[in-house]
């Protein structure tokens, strides 16, 4: 016979969405009473699932980084690539966002969790966007050897350093032709 009340199933779930709403909204800076607040659930129910803050900021920065991202397919390697570029530095363009990567990313530099969650994640992502790089490979835009990681981590390089630093990100054209042709006087 089954004591007590029957698991609400939503109830993870909620407390999930609460602290990724706060995330967004307070960035690193909120309590575990608001998370209970902001799933509408009691504090012990925060603290049954997460016995710390930071146990419950990795589950979240895993959820948040674990976003799935639309694959643009325009016909043409340079036309998804500024569909990414565009796309990637809107987001980077909303404070909330802009203000709680940087957070993430100096959390990242103290917590190796963080770190992990943050590589993983980003890679992951990048490899499931690669369906760009194989329809060019296979429309003879690309080489068949190029060096993909390379190609990806250029652009990644340069969000995060401007992202983080708060700099202006540049036209997406220009973005694009540079991932694509360099410097070089010709393309």
């Amino acid at each position: 016979m089954t004591r007590g009340r029957k698991p609400d199933p939503t109830l993870d779930l909620r407390i999930k969405e609460g602290a990724v709403r706060l995330m967004l909204d307070k960035g690193l800076a909120f309590t575990m009473d608001e998370v209970a607040e902001a799933a509408g659930v009691g504090r012990a129910s925060v603290f049954r699932r997460y016995a710390t803050k930071r146990d419950l900021l990795l589950a979240t920065m895993t959820a948040l980084m674990d976003a799935q991202i639309a694959i643009p397919d325009t016909g043409s390697l340079e036309g998804d690539l500024r569909v990414i570029v565009s796309d990637t530095v809107t987001i980077w363009r909303d404070p909330a966002v802009a203000t709680l990567a940087r957070q993430v990313y100096g959390e990242a530099g103290r917590d190796p969790a963080v770190a992990a969650i943050v590589r993983d994640s980003m890679r992951t992502r990048m490899e499931r966007s690669w369906t760009v790089y194989d329809r060019a490979i296979a429309r003879g835009e690309l080489a068949q050897d190029a060096d993909l990681w390379l190609l990806t981590d250029l652009f990644a390089g340069l969000v995060a350093y401007r992202g983080l630093l708060g700099m202006d990100f540049g036209d997406t054209d220009a973005i694009v032709h540079a991932l694509l042709h360099g410097f070089s006087q010709e393309g």
